[in-house]
């Protein structure tokens, strides 16, 4: 501390007589603030460490800007730091905490980087997870923090914590209030979809890719061009199809997307054509490209849904085929395996719910017998859950606007600057953020092999799912 500094006696005794949020921000928040950084850095000797002196629950406004400093100077995480930091996530008042946002995104930055430089990225989802609901005015606010967890949950590969997070449709944008800015929205809709598309949740992948690719822009984001290239994969791997974007996004970004998605659009093109061999030679011609942006992955999976969908349609058409038949028909026939793919294939359709099914082994290859959906849909619980669909719909389509005009209020989401044509959009990533983005392939091929590794290749007979018309 400088010989002008105030003693941590007077520090502290000065934010012990702030005991409401009146004389947090009028009183101690100036206070604090025209203090040096080496005030809250120091260790004092032989005295009383300052987060030892306050509570993180009444004193949450200066216990933060002590535990940023406190984080900054760690070079990894011993017992008495995790505990000081997990009682002030716990316990930390939001109404104080959100006084100092930028003080809570420098504390998460400072977390997330200890955390990463001990090879240890797990440490810090669970503290984050749990800090972004304090800091939360509603469970629908996005924070500054939302794209540093999701990000973080990519890099320790354990997304269980950021699921309630991803679960709460964003629905609160207020920048003013939480200083958050375009690129987090971005970034978080764009990250969150890549856990959702990780987790096979395509449903939830599309509409977060889908919001990051229609956000307001007068000129088209980096992020939103590979937003818009896992938007095609994901629609394709969810609906057969790429759904058409909403009428209102940026010509800036159609306009961008015409030009650097095309491998993209004529993959799409052949797809829906349902062709095997139309789709294999599109795929093959775009796998220089889908590797380079590390999309390889879930285009592949996409040749899986594709037999999907193929064995749906034979259900409308065929009551009894046999394996072997139903093999030939969605055009694997000519592969060494293709009667035990098929045969896995069926077995997750049943179990999954995607068909109605039997499978008996009594002939040589095995015979498919498909059946009628039980379910006539004519009950009361089919009109409750038509109804609160309804409602759901209407309720998004108000928070859609709402949080459209609150994008567009955000200071610099129409920035130019730098920008020359779509090649230095606005907001490009940054270097953490691309590596992130070129990681992610490997990350999508793992959970799919693991998946495959559960493969069953025995069926039930027994086994029953819904029959899709």
């Amino acid at each position: 501390m400088a010989p002008s500094d105030p003693s941590f006696d007077e520090i502290i005794s000065k934010i012990q007589a702030a005991t409401d949020i009146t004389a947090v921000t009028k009183t101690l928040a100036p206070y604090l603030n025209n203090l040096n950084d080496p005030v809250f850095a120091a260790q004092p000797n032989g005295q009383v460490d300052p987060l030892d002196a306050l509570d993180p629950a009444t004193h949450s406004f200066a216990y933060l800007y002590f535990l940023v400093h406190r984080c900054k100077a760690s070079h990894g995480f011993d017992h008495a730091l995790l505990a000081k930091v997990w009682a002030f996530v716990t316990t930390c008042d939001g109404e104080q905490v959100r006084l100092a946002s930028h003080k809570a995104m420098s504390f998460a930055e400072a977390l997330v980087k200890v955390a990463t430089e001990t090879q240890q990225p797990i440490i810090a989802i669970k503290p984050l997870a749990v800090f972004i609901q304090r800091l939360q005015a509603s469970p629908g606010q996005l924070t500054m923090i939302h794209p540093l967890l999701a990000k973080t949950c990519l890099l320790a590969q354990s997304v269980k914590d950021i699921l309630p997070i991803l679960d709460n449709d964003i629905s609160d944008v207020k920048p003013q209030q939480t200083h958050i800015n375009y690129k987090d929205f971005l970034l978080y809709h764009y990250y969150g979809g890549m856990i959702y598309a990780f987790l096979k949740k395509f449903e939830r992948a599309v509409e977060f890719f889908k919001l990051a690719v229609s956000a307001p822009a007068e000129v088209a984001s980096a992020i939103q061009i590979e937003a818009h290239k896992k938007y095609v994969l994901t629609s394709l791997l969810q609906y057969g199809r790429v759904l058409p974007l909403p009428k209102y996004i940026a010509s800036a970004v159609q306009r961008t997307i015409k030009v650097q998605c095309v491998a993209y659009a004529d993959f799409a093109t052949a797809y829906e054509k349902k062709s095997n061999s139309a789709i294999r030679t599109e795929l093959e011609k775009a796998k220089p490209i889908f590797v380079r942006d590390k999309n390889f992955g879930l285009a592949k999976q996409c040749m899986e849904a594709l037999h999907r969908r193929n064995i749906q349609d034979l259900t409308r058409t065929y009551l009894t085929l046999s394996i072997e038949n139903i093999t030939s028909l969605i055009g694997l026939g000519s592969e060494p395996d293709g009667a035990r793919r098929v045969e896995g294939i069926i077995v997750r359709m049943i179990e999954s719910g995607v068909i109605f099914a039997t499978i008996s082994h009594e002939h040589a290859g095995g015979m498919v017998s498909f059946l009628d959906d039980p379910n006539q849909h004519n009950n009361t619980i089919t009109m409750d859950m038509i109804n609160a669909q309804i409602q759901k719909a209407t309720a998004i389509t108000a928070k859609l606007s709402a949080m459209d005009q609150a994008i567009s209020s955000m200071p610099a989401y129409f920035n130019k600057q730098g920008s020359h044509g779509p090649e230095h959009s606005g907001y490009p990533m940054d270097e953490s953020d691309y590596s992130m983005h070129m990681g992610y392939d490997n990350y999508v091929d793992e959970a799919s092999s693991s998946s495959h590794k559960k493969q069953r290749t025995e069926s039930d007979s027994g086994k029953r799912g819904r029959r899709s018309r």
